[in-house]
């Protein structure tokens, strides 16, 4: 969500050290690994444009700008319900997010922020983020949690697609974009 112009600050707006991304894993988990994450704009339909000047006029432009690649930290823990893996993705100064960790290494990550404003749509936005993905492990196996948390096997990199679905906020007025609308990205992650 940091690709809109103007900045709408979720997911990879800040940068970070890693050592500082591993003190983010919650209590009870362990850090999985530290990679960085890069995204690749993708079409998708309806692509988030401005389609409107402040003063009226017509225009046509794209929203989305490309993020720089961003160090996170994956870690894992039991689900406190079930046992079960769960996984978490750290990014400095974001919020945690979580997703049970099928043993293929599928993942779900999913947040919602509302009446975001300062944006180049001009009115209040509310953005649902999804993440979905796969993690490769370093070695043939299905991932499960080692004695300590940890998952094994070892994590070698991370793929996925990145969907912001964008739209306008409840009595919000004065939209210059063509709201609803989505932007979409190919997510890879190579371990540091």
């Amino acid at each position: 969500m940091g690709r809109l112009l103007y900045a709408i600050p979720l997911f990879f707006l800040a940068t970070g050290c890693p050592e500082s991304l591993s003190a983010s894993c919650p209590t009870g988990s362990v850090a999985a690994g530290n990679f960085n994450l890069g995204l690749a704009l993708q079409p998708s339909s309806p692509q988030c444009r401005v389609i409107q000047t402040l003063d009226g006029g017509p225009a046509d432009g794209d929203v989305a700008a490309t993020p720089s690649t961003q160090a996170v930290t994956l870690c894992s823990g039991p689900d406190p319900a079930d046992g079960g893996p769960i996984v978490y993705l750290a990014v400095q100064n974001r919020s945690l997010r979580q997703s049970p960790l099928a043993p293929d290494g599928n993942f779900t990550f999913t947040t919602t922020s509302t009446n975001v404003t300062g944006t180049v749509c001009n009115c209040p936005v509310d953005i649902q983020e999804t993440i979905t993905g796969v993690l490769a492990p370093a070695t043939p196996g299905a991932f499960q949690l080692g004695p300590d948390g940890g998952l094994t096997p070892a994590v070698a990199s991370v793929s996925g697609a990145l969907v912001d679905a964008l739209s306008v906020t409840t009595g919000g007025t004065g939209c210059l974009c063509n709201l609803p609308c989505n932007l979409t990205y190919q997510l890879t992650g190579t371990r540091q």
